[in-house]
């Protein structure tokens, strides 16, 4: 998910299982820690554009980086706790005056080392669990093996998920000091039985509008087609569906608040010697891996030769279904020799308020079986034929 969820998710465990040791530390640590293996997006720097390909949600995002470097990072800073002297401690006012045997040890004491280890081996585990419920995909074995995992049942951004993080570090900072650890530890231990159900309610919902698309199909005597279902964005309703059938690709939408009959459009792959060769590229090769399989290319002719390029079908939209929101471009000449180097492109998605409103009535509109998002008045209501070359001729 987004950073700034991560961050949340590290405070909250931090507020649940740490802060009877560490008092409000436990929080801000924990978001520290929450946040630090996405700091693997540097990668760019030294790799180039194709650095966030390849190692975000990598190896900082593997189950072994939270025991191994969290245990190391956990270790260094009750280290430098250990090292300050008791009245820098900084012990939160209330808490250093409550009663005897209920006051918070000093950050440094040796009874809480355990808990400084556990806070980032934990805020840095809550990183690679949020993430694999995503469609992103993550390396969960990295560097030991590239194979990245996706749930699809939740988007990068979901306000829901973030909210229920909210309302437990509300509830700590609305609390009165003295009462404030017990209540608001137990205050975010519901917030992360909530949340985490949250995202298998996620998780079912996808499985259940896989269902349904496979019923709508088989009605249509489509039984061997493959079908992927995705969330979209900032909720769990409305999934983004993608089929593949020989050379032919159907993409849909689908809301399951209230589920319809699902409007494909269609349109046919081309089967083009420069897409074969774009494919055979090394970014080729990285970004079918990284798409998780789900490429499709798109070949334009010039006088000059011939533009390829490949979208990730798991982000689109609903008007140019064989558009993504990202994608990589190469030019051949007319013999087939690859000009210059292989590039990276994001198309241009601008967000208005229309977008949301279009998103609201796709989601939870009255007339599930022809959403609005970003589909043009004519192919409201409507299927489309299949169709519409993907070669053509540019002066």
């Amino acid at each position: 998910m987004d950073t700034p969820t991560q961050a949340l998710l590290g405070a909250v465990v931090g507020q649940a299982c740490f802060s009877r040791k560490l008092g409000k530390r436990a929080l801000w640590w924990g978001a520290l820690g929450g946040a630090i293996p996405d700091l693997d997006v540097i990668s760019v720097a030294f790799a180039g554009p194709w650095g966030e390909f390849l190692y975000h949600r990598g190896p900082t995002h593997a189950l072994w980086f939270g025991p191994v470097v969290g245990s190391l990072l956990g270790y260094g800073v009750w280290r430098w706790y250990a090292r300050k002297p008791e009245d820098e401690s900084g012990l939160e006012k209330g808490i250093q005056n409550a009663p005897a045997g209920r006051g918070l040890p000093h950050p440094g004491d040796p009874s809480v080392r355990g808990a400084w280890v556990g806070l980032f081996v934990l805020a840095f585990l809550s990183q690679p669990f949020l993430d694999v419920f995503t469609t992103y995909g993550t390396q969960l074995f990295a560097p030991f093996s590239n194979k990245r995992f996706a749930l699809d049942a939740v988007p990068i951004i979901d306000p829901v998920y973030s909210l229920i993080l909210i309302a437990a570090l509300a509830v700590w900072a609305g609390t009165r000091a003295e009462r404030r650890i017990r209540v608001g530890s137990r205050a975010a231990f519901l917030s992360l039985v909530l949340s985490t159900a949250y995202l298998f309610y996620g998780l079912w919902l996808n499985d259940r509008a896989g269902q349904e698309v496979r019923r709508q199909l088989a009605a249509e005597g489509i039984t061997d087609a493959r079908v992927h279902v995705y969330p979209t964005i900032f909720q769990v309703y409305l999934r983004r569906v993608v089929v593949r059938s020989d050379d032919e690709v159907l993409v849909g939408a689908i809301t399951m608040w209230n589920p319809g009959t699902v409007v494909w459009r269609r349109f046919t792959v081309p089967d083009h010697p420069m897409a074969r060769k774009l494919a055979e590229t090394r970014e080729g090769r990285i970004f079918d891996w990284f798409a998780s399989g789900q490429v499709v290319p798109r070949v334009i002719g010039m006088k000059s030769g011939f533009v390829v390029e490949f979208d990730d079908l798991r982000y689109g939209f609903f008007e140019e279904p064989e558009h993504g929101l990202w994608g990589i471009r190469g030019k051949f000449d007319t013999e087939g020799n690859l000009m210059g180097s292989v590039v990276r492109f994001q198309r241009d998605f601008s967000v208005r308020l229309e977008t949301f409103l279009d998103l609201w009535h796709a989601t939870f509109g009255l007339t599930p079986e022809a959403p609005r998002l970003g589909l043009p008045e004519g192919l409201r209501g409507q299927g489309t034929e299949p169709g519409s070359k993907m070669v053509s001729q540019e002066s």
